[in-house]
């Protein structure tokens, strides 16, 4: 547990209700019955490895899962499985996004961005978001605050820094922050008065939601945090989950066509809705998983 009474966990009453039978009917611009939101996970050259000064090697999200992690020692062929998502896996997203006109939510590790550099101005000229998914790919659970702070300061520099953009990020998804994340953050922003637009550390609806801001309790006025959420169902991250994720590309690819197929049947009937698909450019990236994307759009 990481709380201090300087920083004390933002965790609001639990809401088990949320839009119950009252779904907005007005949700997105002329009426439409579902708004799909792409993710795309930029991570690669953030995660763990002796080379962004860890003790160990990475241990999560990657295709060698018989893998423990390295003590003292780089895992080469390890850092090589991430370096294939921005080397391959991201032009080939690029060029059907583009194909189509789609835009997407780059959730960008600020330490990933800045070894592949070429993409931090490329992907808002494409018009795609640049969201934060924090300043390492890690865990922040355990950090203490005054740490973890450190790397939402620095995470916000990095990403202004390589973007030329001083509004960036407006939106955040760490994925493993700590119960005190979200009012690092937005101390972080209102210190340099940065609007944060939204957070996407939830998984709780299939429409974005508000609660109250972090800082209400801390004398700022409330205006209210945006929760879009994320979703770990069209994800991904399946395709590495021993027992419980995808064996083909069609897996994947069904269960979107059902997901999408059943949340428009709701938006027809008047309560519309947001399906939210995870991506990662190392997963989703390989040729043979890559096919249910490209069927998909």
């Amino acid at each position: 547990m990481n709380e201090t009474p300087d920083c004390p966990a933002f965790l609001p009453d639990r809401d088990f209700v949320g839009y119950g039978l009252d779904t907005p009917t007005d949700c997105w611009p002329n009426g439409a019955k579902i708004a799909v939101n792409f993710v795309i996970n930029f991570e690669e050259g953030g995660e763990s490895t002796l080379a962004n000064g860890d003790e160990y090697s990475e241990g999560y999200l990657h295709e060698a899962f018989h893998k423990s992690p390295l003590k003292g020692r780089r895992d080469q062929q390890l850092e090589t499985m991430f370096e294939y998502g921005v080397r391959q896996g991201l032009p080939r997203i690029l060029r059907l996004f583009d194909k189509y006109g789609y835009k997407f939510t780059t959730y960008a590790v600020a330490r990933a961005l800045e070894l592949a550099p070429q993409y931090a101005k490329l992907l808002p000229e494409l018009g795609h978001e640049i969201a934060s998914h924090g300043n390492r790919w890690r865990s922040f659970a355990d950090m203490p605050p005054e740490e973890e702070a450190k790397h939402v300061a620095e995470a916000i520099d990095r990403l202004q820094r390589l973007t030329g953009d001083e509004i960036v990020p407006g939106g955040w998804f760490l994925g493993r922050g700590s119960n005190q994340s979200k009012r690092i953050i937005a101390r972080e922003h209102h210190k340099r008065s940065l609007p944060l637009l939204y957070s996407s550390d939830s998984y709780a609806d299939d429409l974005p939601y508000w609660v109250e801001s972090p800082l209400a309790s801390e004398g700022v006025s409330d205006g209210g945090l945006l929760i879009v959420p994320y979703s770990l169902d069209c994800n991904d991250h399946r395709f590495l989950c021993q027992g419980s994720g995808w064996s083909t590309s069609n897996d994947f690819l069904w269960h979107m066509k059902e997901t999408f197929d059943y949340l428009y049947q709701e938006g027809i009937e008047g309560r519309p809705k947001m399906m939210t698909i995870g991506l990662h450019n190392r997963i989703i990236g390989r040729p043979g998983r890559f096919r249910c994307l490209q069927k998909y759009v």
